[in-house]
């Protein structure tokens, strides 16, 4: 007798596994026991609803274009009922379980799925606590993007696409009216942000949340600390921005940076002004969330009561010894450090502005982008991807 192939490992693999997904079904939903079968010569757990012919509620492996997920289908008809896809690697069997109980209950109770379900997410966060406030204030939440970066995009009556949001883009929770757009983001060292896109246009503002809770003018520093602010509150926030529409008045002003770097990227062969580099980096870090940055006077290039800002020139990458220079520096002044650089830094570095609570960018002298080089300046980004 032969060695087993490869196809017939796999195949023994997964027989296994949906047998021990079977088996703790029973055990955590006894219920269920005696409608859960795997179906015959197919990868597919089914809970068969009660008074239905053949109806029911799958977990299985679903391969959509080029990418293998778990998918939870009520009714195995992703046009209508629920539809949750979870990733294959890194998605506990008590969650996959677990989340096709919740859809048999809902599927056969004729009910909504339940907080955290709905949301297509493995458990309660203050993300799921504040969609579920939002939902009962009449705010239509598209996503949540918190424990799971997977989500099903019905793409026709039986199939569907597979979005995955990168890590990069942090946790959140996108919500919309018919105009407006809202991102809510929590960032491990800002908290919590609001950002608002218009439907007629195509970039992120970044809402002042900080000058609304502390009700002062402006907020010298992106976010707001997750325990300065109740969940019930900021989704009271959120509310009155969507249905008013007034985000404005706790807005940056507005401005053409994005705009403008963009362009200056495209057409530009020489480099900025010096007047002009100031001017871009000033708007960039004012919609980003700094609101005390400004042009300086005389020898001082820019003007904070809260940030030391260092301007750099060089190549040489920058080193941890020289991050501890410039934020003692900094220190001895009060405030804290903004570098802007023209070269990179190094991991650690980086490591020790995150520490000192600083913000590293390095800046293009051709069209004055700054971009993130620590995980604090990269926290302050704007949204990047797409609601719509």
């Amino acid at each position: 007798m032969g060695f087993p192939t490869s196809d017939m490992v796999s195949a023994m693999s997964w027989y296994l596994k949906f047998q021990s997904l079977h088996g703790l079904l029973v055990e955590r939903h006894p219920m269920w026991a005696s409608r859960a079968n795997i179906l015959d010569g197919k990868n597919v757990l089914k809970i068969t609803l009660a008074d239905e012919t053949d109806r029911g509620v799958a977990l299985a492996v679903v391969r959509e274009r080029y990418t293998q997920v778990w998918a939870v289908v009520d009714g195995m008809d992703v046009l209508h009922g629920n539809l949750l896809v979870w990733p294959l690697q890194g998605t506990s069997d008590e969650t996959l379980v677990d989340a096709l109980h919740a859809c048999a209950v809902a599927a056969e109770r004729r009910e909504p799925l339940p907080s955290p379900w709905c949301w297509n997410e493995p458990g309660t966060s203050e993300l799921t606590e504040l969609a579920d406030l939002l939902a009962a204030r009449r705010v239509t939440v598209d996503r949540v993007m918190a424990g799971n970066r997977y989500r099903a995009l019905r793409s026709g009556i039986v199939s569907f696409d597979v979005e995955i949001i990168q890590h990069g883009e942090g946790r959140f929770l996108d919500a919309r009216t018919d105009d407006m757009d809202v991102r809510v983001s929590l960032k491990p060292a800002l908290g919590w942000l609001v950002d608002v896109r218009y439907g007629h246009e195509g970039v992120w503002r970044r809402v002042d949340l900080g000058a609304w809770v502390s009700g002062q003018v402006s907020s010298s520093e992106p976010g707001v600390p997750r325990d300065r602010i109740a969940l019930s509150r900021l989704a009271d926030f959120v509310a009155h921005e969507l249905h008013c529409g007034d985000a404005a008045e706790y807005g940056r002003p507005e401005t053409e940076c994005r705009e403008q770097v963009e362009e200056n990227a495209v057409t530009s062969s020489f480099q900025l002004s010096p007047t002009a580099l100031v001017e871009a980096v000033v708007a960039q870090l004012t919609e980003r969330g700094f609101g005390d940055v400004s042009r300086g006077l005389g020898d001082s290039v820019f003007r904070s009561d809260r940030f030391w800002i260092e301007w750099r020139k060089g190549s040489s990458r920058l080193s941890t010894p020289m991050l501890q220079r410039l934020n003692g520096i900094a220190a001895a002044e009060g405030r804290r450090l903004i570098l802007l650089s023209t070269s990179d830094i190094s991991r650690p570095a980086a490591a020790f502005a995150d520490q000192a609570r600083g913000y590293v960018f390095q800046i293009s002298q051709d069209t004055g982008e700054l971009m993130p080089l620590n995980s604090r300046a990269r926290e302050a980004n704007l949204p990047r991807s797409a609601v719509r």
